[in-house]
């Protein structure tokens, strides 16, 4: 994917739960790329995601990270189990990240929460 003119580094920002001065301190240190020199351009969300999940276990803001969710919070929100949540992503039925260390799955908040609400709305509409 190639940077988006759109994606700031305060976007960035919440994906890597750090403040946007950070980011840049990241895209100094060639961490974080940003668009082609001398055109206006943004930063590579897949970058951002991929860091993100890489100082995951650096993090040390308590409670949940603002833009990632891990099985156990993905199983809260879609109101389903744990394995059940580890089978739709193994399928494909629900977006989702395995980390590089091939031990977890995370999801992002705001693509469980549409799947989430899609889910509910099918179960009103057949309860009509």
């Amino acid at each position: 994917m190639s940077p988006s003119p759109d994606f700031t580094a305060k976007e960035a920002a919440v994906i890597l739960d750090v403040t946007s001065r950070s980011v840049h301190k990241y895209v100094c240190a060639g961490i974080i790329h940003m668009g082609e020199k001398n055109a206006r351009g943004g930063l590579d969300r897949d970058t951002v995601e991929q860091v993100s999940l890489a100082r995951w276990p650096l993090r040390r803001r308590p409670g949940p990270h603002p833009y990632w969710a891990t099985t156990w919070e993905a199983a809260e929100v879609l109101g389903v189990s744990r394995v059940r949540v580890r089978q739709l992503a193994e399928s494909g039925r629900i977006p989702a990240v395995w980390r590089e260390d091939g031990h977890h799955w995370f999801f992002r908040r705001h693509q469980l929460e549409v799947v989430a609400n899609a889910r509910e709305a099918r179960m009103s509409a057949g309860a009509r």
